[in-house]
């Protein structure tokens, strides 16, 4: 990625963060970055742009924390599933999802350009997580059933990245009881 691309992404992340989305301008990215307005503008012709880059960069790390798991062949399914689970959860105790997402989401629903990068976000988590799942799965598990279980495990992914700051549960307990459930599903 280009290094001014970078530090524009970064900027516009940091005022995200702090100000949500009524305090994100292009302007007031360009003065954080330190740099003129049509230099931002000549990279993102607008804010939506600049908001589905920030989309896509969350993806990129997380298919790039996805890439370095690792599970053990030795173990049994249940295992693996827990360990995918607490993989997920940690990364997710990790990020700042919950304040990006809140205001990405609020955003998609007045604004199509960025629903549209939400939607394709989505789309390819889903294939993210459908991959993981069929490499755990029972041999011959059909696709509607791992289809059924991305549908589960998704949106409860969704809802611990904007919770977990206040459940009461350890991420790796937590990891546990979505195995025994994936693991009834695809088993």
């Amino acid at each position: 990625m280009n290094p001014k691309v970078k530090h524009i992404l970064n900027c516009a992340m940091s005022i995200l963060k702090e100000s949500g989305d009524q305090g994100l301008s292009m302007r007031k990215v360009a003065e954080a970055a330190g740099i003129r307005l049509s230099n931002v503008q000549y990279y993102f012709k607008t804010k939506e742009l600049l908001l589905a880059a920030l989309l896509e960069g969350f993806l990129l790390e997380y298919a790039a924390s996805m890439q370095t798991l690792t599970l053990p062949d030795h173990c049994t399914a249940q295992k693996k599933l827990s360990h995918l689970m607490l993989h997920i959860l940690s990364d997710i105790e990790k990020s700042d999802c919950a304040v990006v997402f809140k205001e990405i989401w609020a955003i998609a629903e007045r604004n199509n350009a960025v629903k549209i990068a939400v939607d394709e976000y989505y789309e390819r988590f889903h294939a993210m997580l459908y991959e993981e799942l069929k490499n755990i799965a029972a041999e011959g598990c059909k696709k509607s059933t791992l289809n059924n279980a991305v549908a589960i495990l998704l949106p409860f992914i969704e809802g611990y990245c904007i919770t977990s700051s206040h459940l009461k549960v350890s991420a790796k307990k937590l990891s546990e009881q979505l195995a025994l459930v994936l693991h009834k599903l695809l088993y």
